[in-house]
């Protein structure tokens, strides 16, 4: 039987570099989030109330990666009297496993499953704070899982609302891929955040940082400058620097299937498609049903008029206008839908929605 299975011809020198989780030792083009990630934090530090902020923008613009740098350098500060507890809300996301990600952090030990109150939960934190006399900053990364299962409003006010009962200072930052959160009177009165905004990056920089993820993960020769170049166009179409990385590493995967030491445009072509599902996929797990029954509307219907969108999403959901609006506007934001205005002569104004991908709801 033939050998499929020789590693040492694989075109990747470390193919971690490609992982969603890797952490570049040199991270461009967030100097300035990052230095406000750390002016928030900082008087945590010596024991003093932290800023709390909203950080917002697409997915693949940088928010977790920055935090994780700031996180590893205020690690490295002794003595510090902060607490960091960073917690994936992806995969957090009912309010009890929340509050047990945080206490696990502070104590290393998970808080008992059954047969406690979150109430009980939120004392303990506090009260564990007390004795360790140190302050907290609280990421809730990805938090728009939170939005979506309704628990969003009640961590964030039982959070910043502890120091009312226990002489504690807690800072918070929640981060979102879609759009600033909708706060209530009585949750702003308490949250007052900074929001830092994380755009897109342009073509040059996305470029710059696929470029410099060849360099380092993989062998010389491997993937040419129009290589590079076409899967920025693509990254920048959606703008998304994650999906930019994954499709290249799944068309370096698809030269090494072809047992080629180069990769192609067909391999780019090969990978573009599981590389789009994959993303539209990271987002139907953060979208509404509203979200998602106008996301599949608007694929079927490719371009369409906002106003026929709206009545055939009525007619699905049976919801009003200020859902289909809200909706829309992410999917807009997302990049998974564009929206333009046209005129229409007699019938004026009327804007236009197009589908820039199938859905795969």
């Amino acid at each position: 039987m033939k050998n499929y299975l020789k590693w040492e011809q694989t075109l990747f020198r470390d193919r971690e570099v490609f992982d969603s989780g890797y952490v570049p030792e040199v991270f461009l083009y967030r100097e300035a989030q990052m230095k406000s990630i750390g002016y928030a934090i900082a008087p945590g530090i010596e024991g003093k109330q932290p800023q709390n902020i909203v950080c917002v923008g697409p997915p693949g613009t940088g928010k977790t990666t920055s935090f994780k740098k700031i996180i590893d350098q205020a690690e490295q500060i002794s003595p510090s009297n902060l607490i960091l507890a960073f917690i994936n809300c992806r995969y957090t996301q009912t309010h009890f496993s929340v509050l047990a990600e945080i206490y696990k952090k502070m104590t290393g030990i998970e808080p008992p499953t059954s047969g406690i109150t979150l109430k009980k939960v939120y004392e303990k934190i506090a009260q564990t704070l007390v004795t360790k006399r140190k302050s907290m900053f609280v990421i809730l990364d990805d938090a728009d899982f939170l939005i979506s299962r309704k628990i969003y409003d009640d961590i964030v006010n039982n959070f910043l609302r502890l120091h009312e009962e226990y002489p504690i200072s807690i800072g918070l930052s929640t981060v979102h891929s879609t759009q600033c959160p909708l706060l209530d009177d009585g949750l702003s009165s308490v949250f007052i955040p900074a929001v830092i905004k994380f755009p897109s990056y342009s073509w040059d920089e996305t470029f710059d940082i696929l470029n410099t993820r060849v360099k380092i993960g993989l062998y010389p020769n491997v993937v040419k400058n129009e290589i590079i170049e076409k899967i920025t166009d693509y990254a920048v179409s959606k703008g998304d620097i994650r999906f930019g990385i994954d499709l290249l590493k799944r068309s370096v995967i698809s030269a090494e299937k072809r047992a080629s030491t180069i990769a192609e445009f067909i391999d780019v072509d090969n990978a573009l498609i599981e590389a789009s599902n994959e993303r539209m996929k990271r987002y139907l797990k953060v979208f509404t049903d509203s979200e998602t029954a106008l996301l599949s509307l608007a694929s079927d219907m490719g371009t369409s008029q906002a106003g026929d969108l709206f009545c055939a999403f009525s007619k699905r959901t049976r919801k009003g206008y200020t859902t289909f609006h809200k909706s829309l506007n992410k999917l807009v934001n997302a990049k998974l839908v564009d929206s333009c205005i046209e005129n229409r002569g007699k019938n004026g104004r009327t804007r236009i929605i197009t589908a820039k991908q199938p859905s795969t709801c």
